[in-house]
């Protein structure tokens, strides 16, 4: 009823602003997978998303809002009442469930939902929306807003935050950002601020970032630049006094694109090396969630990707754990079926002994279709 209540409130405040324009996506994903008694089961995941954007002179605003239905195995699996009575890491509780049953589970919530005031050099955006701080490819441990696993069954879903995101662009390429982001104890989300600075000198591009995330204090660098056609990545986070002490995290990456006779179309290949210097021990410790996570402290990433024909492009993910015998694939396929559908076949194949990174993962098979209006 929030939801319902906030979506309403949010269009009768937009109601005399011009231009209001609607789009859409709907999402299916069918997949296969292990459930909590180790059982093969099927599942089906469709979310509608219907985005309203608008605005007038200097302000411009955003509302996505969704509705998600879940069915099948992953529904009656046993530990799914438990999953869903942990709150969404969000400060404002703007999701409800419609339906639930013990096979369906139906909710709607609230994607994005924020209004931006833009004047010359400034601009000011209050509410839910994505902080999309980091360059790296696999991992981003300078995002402490939105981390997502690189293990995720949807990487481009991003929960986002509800925040007030100041910019000022004092160059083409330069800017300060600030983000001030309440905490709220009982939904697992901590209390955040931080100031950047980005620019790009010559061929570089740079970010420098302090703040808080809870009790920790955080430095964070973020570079990118090329080495000859190869780009090169280094992103670093430090925190210190934190509840689990001092830790840092970064990455070294490295990307580009290989034209030949052999791939005509250009063949894309990404390598990067993640170090964490806070793993998890074990599935039962305390997991925060505005951290990238990981059992082990240092994992190798690879990604590669060809466009074997306009419509039709197959890539890889390849994620090893360089202490313990695990790795991770994920091949997939993907096809244009038209101007504004796609269909992905993928599969996220672990390995990996007790206690490895990968090992507490399960084989999945999924079919993807999205359509896009």
């Amino acid at each position: 009823m929030r939801c319902v209540l906030f979506v309403l409130s949010f269009l009768l405040i937009a109601n005399h602003a011009q231009g209001i324009e609607l789009s859409g996506h709907d999402s299916n994903v069918l997949f296969q997978h292990k459930n909590s008694l180790n059982q093969n089961v099927t599942t089906d995941l469709n979310r509608l998303r219907l985005t309203f954007d608008g605005g007038e002179n200097a302000w411009q605003w955003r509302l996505s809002y969704d509705h998600e239905l879940l069915y099948g195995g992953a529904v009656r699996d046993p530990s799914f009442a438990l999953r869903q009575q942990i709150p969404d890491p969000t400060l404002l509780d703007l999701n409800a469930n419609i339906v639930t049953s013990p096979v369906l589970d139906w909710r709607h919530d609230l994607y994005r939902g924020w209004l931006q005031y833009k004047k010359d050099d400034w601009s000011v955006v209050v509410g839910r929306q994505r902080i999309a701080w980091g360059s790296g490819r696999i991992w981003n441990p300078t995002d402490r807003f939105n981390p997502v696993q690189p293990t995720a069954l949807e990487l481009d879903q991003k929960l986002g935050v509800d925040a007030a995101y100041m910019m000022y662009d004092y160059a083409d390429f330069g800017s300060i950002q600030m983000v001030i982001a309440p905490g709220q104890t009982n939904r697992s989300v901590s209390r955040k601020w931080a100031i950047r600075w980005q620019d790009t000198i010559e061929q570089t591009d740079m970010a420098l970032w302090l703040g808080e995330v809870g009790e920790e204090r955080v430095l964070a660098v973020d570079v990118t630049g090329n080495i000859g056609d190869i780009a090169a990545r280094l992103e670093w986070q430090q925190s210190w006094h934190g509840l689990q002490g001092n830790f840092g995290q970064f990455i070294a990456g490295m990307d580009g694109t290989w034209i030949n006779q052999l791939f005509s179309e250009g063949l894309y290949l990404a390598a990067e090396y993640f170090y964490n210097g806070l793993p998890n021990s074990n599935d039962k410790g305390f997991v925060q969630l505005d951290r990238l996570q990981s059992r082990s402290h240092q994992l190798l990433g690879m990604l590669a990707g060809y466009d074997v024909t306009p419509l039709w492009r197959t890539e890889l993910v390849w994620l090893l754990d360089l202490e313990k015998t695990s790795m991770f694939i994920e091949p997939s396929v993907r096809w244009s079926v038209s101007d504004n559908m796609d269909a992905t076949v993928f599969a996220q194949l672990p390995t990996g002994s007790g206690g490895a990174e990968f090992s507490a993962l399960n084989d999945l098979f999924a079919i993807k279709v999205e359509y896009y209006f």
